[in-house]
């Protein structure tokens, strides 16, 4: 099989080349608000529908779960027909769908329209990180893009978790949380005017037909896995969420063994080998794992508390969270520069500036409630700063060691693997939570504040616990040499 680019990157980027990138990332931005906005419109949004708390579950998880389990055939397509073509016919499905979210008049048909919203950010994102590995030729060009592709990551979680709340205050023309999916239709077609004249093309000439078996299986593993682990807290871990632990299991070991044969038989498979056995790739996406879980869960744990404990609204609740946006961003650049010169030992700080913000949780939430929402969001302006430092360097390390014949299929592990992990961390961190909590956090007039804020101490010990093992993967990364090859690499 021999991969060309169907355009050659120019050795110095012109002016269409980065307006491009700002496309592409205009659309990244756009799909990660998505993934996080609803949270905070959830109770209007249960109230307009009659909806039940599960509905509302399935409401944030459709579009995590489709997400997630298309990423990697999102790639593929990209890859096979196009990058830009794909990524607009993600956009314009997207668009689509969010339309739809915003119309739907009852809970189940917003259950359906997201997983659809889900599935076409699927299409999309994968193509967000070839397109940069197509447009720069310079490895310091491709940084400098690796590093905005993160900060936007970072500024999405916050911005949705703001913009829902300043939207919900807002309530345009009387929509209510019908506006949180509407702003995505200007903000669609302008990507979909701006993308033909400015993203240039790329994609692998392949000569295997796409690989059926492996798509459909990567598409039911991840539902089947994240699904039970949604409803699990809710239903007491039944025996049939168990069964179905058992059946992903076996179905992703099914799925590695049909992957394996079908390339040593000369096919394209959806995995390829090429991708998953490369140096340091499977350590990186180890270490992508354990961040991001962290993180989501984080989020999750955070804004319950906020809003349980503390009383607070949506849209005060989102304010606590700007400062993690504010060191985002600005580590976000500065850490693109300094992993050049000092590799992993930038993740390293940003995972232990993340566990040190941690360290002070036992004594803060002893405060009067005003007090407490300043020193949280101070301690979670510390933990952006570490996540700003970890995010774009361990991107560029993991896409540093994917083919370039491959970036599609490498964009679409990448982006999976974290989207599961953020699935598996609000899960996993939630149970934690409410098992701490000992009841359900929506039930505040019963839980006296005392015990909300012990529940959060001992779910910051196994944040702070999953901050630590990601230092040191990023410690093993850089003994393993791995990190100075794809530094080298960027």
């Amino acid at each position: 099989m021999v991969a060309v680019a169907e355009t050659s990157p120019s050795t110095v980027p012109g002016p269409r080349d980065w307006a491009g990138i700002g496309v592409v990332l205009l659309a990244t931005f756009m799909g990660q608000i998505d993934m996080f906005i609803v949270n905070v419109a959830s109770p209007p949004i249960q109230a307009d529908l009659g909806a039940s708390f599960g509905q509302i579950q399935f409401v944030i998880d459709g579009y995590v779960i489709a997400y997630a389990a298309g990423m990697v055939t999102g790639g593929k397509l990209g890859d096979r027909f196009g990058r830009k073509k794909v990524f607009q016919y993600g956009v314009a499905a997207f668009t689509v769908a969010s339309l739809l979210c915003a119309l739907c008049p009852t809970a189940n048909l917003l259950i359906v329209a997201r997983v659809v919203q889900g599935a076409a950010a699927a299409v999309l994102m994968p193509q967000v990180l070839s397109i940069i590995q197509g447009t720069f030729a310079r490895p310091r060009d491709r940084q400098r893009a690796i590093g905005a592709y993160g900060s936007v990551i970072g500024l999405g979680v916050v911005a949705g978790l703001i913009g829902g709340g300043l939207l919900l205050n807002v309530d345009v023309a009387g929509l209510e949380w019908r506006t949180i999916f509407l702003i995505n239709v200007p903000i669609g077609l302008l990507i979909l005017l701006a993308a033909p004249s400015t993203v240039r093309e790329s994609r692998s000439e392949v000569t295997a037909p796409l690989d059926m078996v492996g798509t459909v299986l990567t598409a039911s593993v991840l539902p089947i896995l994240l699904i039970p682990l949604s409803l699990g807290p809710e239903h007491g871990w039944p025996p049939w969420i168990w069964g179905c632990f058992a059946a992903a299991a076996l179905l992703t070991a099914g799925l590695f063994r049909y992957e394996n044969r079908l390339a040593a038989r000369g096919g394209d498979p959806l995995l390829p080998a090429r991708v998953l056995r490369r140096r340091g790739f499977p350590a990186s996406m180890a270490t992508v794992t354990v961040f991001f879980a962290g993180n989501a869960g984080y989020f999750l744990v955070l804004t319950y508390y906020l809003q349980s404990a503390l009383h607070l609204d949506p849209l005060a609740t989102g304010v606590v969270f700007v400062p993690l946006g504010v060191g985002f961003a600005v580590a976000s650049v500065a850490g693109r520069r300094l992993a050049e010169r000092y590799g992993t030992r930038v993740l390293i700080t940003g995972a232990l500036l993340m566990f040190a913000s941690f360290l002070p949780m036992p004594f803060i939430v002893q405060a009067g409630t005003g007090t407490q929402a300043v020193a949280l969001a101070a301690t979670i302006g510390l933990s952006g700063i570490g996540q700003g430092l970890v995010v774009s360097p361990l991107v560029g390390i993991a896409m540093a060691q994917v083919p370039a014949d491959l970036t599609g299929a490498g964009s679409g592990v990448l982006n999976t693997v974290t989207q599961a992990a953020m699935a598996v961390g609000i899960a996993g961190i939630g149970t934690v939570y409410r098992a701490a909590l000992g009841r359900n956090p929506q039930d505040t007039a019963s839980i006296p504040a005392r015990d909300f804020g012990d529940a959060f101490v001992v779910t910051c010990g196994v944040l702070a616990a999953l901050a630590v093992a990601t230092a040191v993967m990023s410690w093993v990364l850089g003994r393993s040499g791995t990190a100075t090859q794809a530094g080298a690499g960027l």
